[in-house]
């Protein structure tokens, strides 16, 4: 892949797992793990009806090198917006991760 295909700014932020007093385990996002450049393809977006309430799941492919930290509990935060990891992928003959995620409506 050519750099210039590289285009967006991604950051990766780690899960951190944190026990209250009592004993409530408690999953948060907010340790940046790695900020780094990607390419991002449209992979596909559905329209469903969930509790009379119409929600659009959307689907993303992000493309990055090979030597970006990165696992399946991770989060990507892209253009004001986060994904959930569905899936990594590691293209070995190009050098580059393939990273599946579906956005986390707030």
């Amino acid at each position: 892949m050519k750099a210039a295909d590289l285009f967006y700014r991604i950051n990766i932020y780690k899960m951190t797992k944190t026990a209250t007093d009592f004993g409530e385990v408690r999953y948060d996002w907010n340790t940046l793990r790695t900020s780094c450049r990607a390419r991002v393809n449209y992979s596909s977006g559905t329209r469903t009806v969930q509790n009379d309430e119409i929600y659009y799941a959307v689907d993303r492919e992000f493309i990055v090198r090979s030597y970006v930290e990165v696992e399946d509990t991770d989060i990507i935060e892209w253009n004001g917006e986060k994904w959930r990891i569905l899936s990594i992928d590691h293209n070995r003959q190009y050098n580059n991760i393939f990273i599946r995620t579906t956005k986390i409506n707030q």
